[in-house]
């Protein structure tokens, strides 16, 4: 219970279905993160929206709610392992430039890792429900098989050959949510499946507010309740009926990125005192020679370059850190669609693409969809085993994308899917992406008229620019 609405719901539905007076259900509130023990210049903050007062005001918020349910709460605390296991590692990869996803390795680590392996040593706990919008088919326990699968076109030979063979028949199944502007699976995918035996996510079927339109981005697939969470909250009478969602890191919040980074990030890691030298990729020509900021020294492809003085708009293509040279390089191209920034293929190390499925994978090549980046659109794509001639121990998956992808970044995870009809989705696992293929830009290639959008709300590909 992080004192957020969707948690608070998650609380009320399993007090409904489980008499909170025969004990059966316990709240859990985790912070890891110590607000104290950090620089407020990092910060990003309105007057009431500090981090520490806003952990205050969660703490606050869910023992109010379970109040209000009568769930006894504990409050947990995973700081070192956290540290060791998510933020660490992020910030080691960050200083050499690479693009990783703490939100992805919190949930893989800590959320279905330490709390759950706590909860069962602590208090005998085997069961774990979240707040998370996405569904499991729990095929260890039994579950009868969700309508949105029994809907799915079962021809499709990812369905029928791989998911239903018996040696993975016990494990659990990760789908998406019917709420499609809410799902999470992309987060989920690099958990191991084992992880999410005996987890519920009691959201997974509802929307969490009104939508204006006729939801066809969404499953087909209905249940009895058609309230959404933000009516079922209010309708508990929940004290945080209407608080606001929570965004930013995982367990540490909203921060100004690069300022937040330079407090952990050690001087010789990423050349914090040496000016940055900027680069026109088109022309080889010197942008600008800047100080070195954190807006541009931690920048990934596609982010926008903040030069002073510039006349127009320059986005990063790469970071370029030459041997005894005191400069780093910013490769730089002008527009937002430039072929620089668009790639049709990406590569994933063998070892380090997470399959859902016993941690193999369909028979190869095969169809599939993807992502790169939360709730952006799925592109279709073709994945197949690739050896890397130049290195002979190096494998890959590479990820041939029918549509190029902007900003493909070293770090960023990719989730691969399978579908059946009507846009449900199964989640089939995925991988930090090691590198990309060559760009538009290298391969002298045109971009297509119709460009892949680059994120959810990225609503300028219905042309090059």
């Amino acid at each position: 219970m992080s004192g957020g609405v969707d948690s608070s719901v998650v609380a009320y539905l399993l007090s409904q279905k489980f008499n909170p007076s025969k004990n059966i259900l316990m709240g859990i509130h985790m912070t890891n993160w110590d607000y104290h023990d950090e620089a407020t210049a990092a910060v990003e903050t309105t007057k009431n929206d500090n981090p520490s007062k806003c952990w205050e005001q969660d703490w606050k918020d869910a023992q109010a709610v379970a109040k209000h349910l009568q769930i006894p709460l504990h409050h947990v605390s995973f700081q070192k392992e956290y540290w060791n296991d998510v933020f660490e590692p992020y910030c080691n990869q960050v200083a050499h430039n690479v693009t990783p996803n703490p939100d992805v390795d919190c949930n893989r680590w800590i959320k279905f890792g330490v709390l759950k392996d706590y909860l069962s040593k602590r208090y005998g706990i085997d069961r774990l429900a979240t707040g998370h919008y996405a569904r499991l088919w729990d095929r260890s326990i039994g579950q009868d098989m969700p309508h949105c699968l029994q809907e799915c076109d079962m021809n499709d030979p990812i369905l029928e050959e791989y998911l239903m063979q018996s040696s993975v028949q016990h494990l659990p199944i990760l789908l998406a949510a019917k709420d499609r502007s809410k799902d999470q699976s992309y987060f989920l995918s690099n958990v191991p499946t084992t992880a999410f035996s005996n987890v519920l996510f009691p959201l997974g079927d509802y929307y969490k507010k009104r939508m204006n339109d006729d939801r066809a981005t969404s499953s087909s697939s209905s249940t009895a309740d058609e309230r959404t969470v933000r009516e079922l909250a209010q309708q508990a009478q929940l004290p945080n009926a209407t608080k606001r969602d929570s965004m930013g890191i995982c367990f540490v919040g909203k921060r100004k990125h690069g300022v937040f980074l330079n407090q952990y990030i050690a001087p010789s890691q990423n050349n914090h005192n040496a000016k940055l030298r900027c680069i026109n990729i088109e022309d080889g020509s010197v942008v600008a020679t800047v100080d070195s900021n954190p807006s541009l020294l931690y920048a990934t492809i596609g982010q926008g370059a903040k030069i002073p003085g510039a006349s127009h708009k320059w986005f990063v293509v790469e970071k370029v850190v030459i041997s005894n040279d005191k400069h780093p390089t910013l490769l730089l191209c002008s527009g937002t669609h430039h072929p620089a920034l668009y790639s049709e293929t990406l590569f994933i190390c063998r070892d380090k693409l997470h399959w859902m499925m016993g941690g193999v994978p369909p028979p190869l090549p095969f169809r599939a969809k993807c992502r790169i980046r939360h709730l952006q659109p799925l592109v279709d794509c073709v994945i197949d085993l690739y050896h890397d001639q130049k290195d002979k121990n190096k494998d890959y998956y590479v990820v041939r994308l029918e549509s190029p992808l902007r900003g493909i970044a070293e770090g960023q995870v990719c989730a691969i899917y399978a579908g059946g009809s009507d846009g449900d989705l199964i989640c089939l696992g995925g991988g930090p992406i090691n590198h990309r293929g060559p760009s538009y830009w290298d391969l002298q290639k045109e971009l297509p008229p119709l460009l892949h959008p680059a994120g959810q709300n990225d609503l300028s590909y219905t042309g090059t620019m």
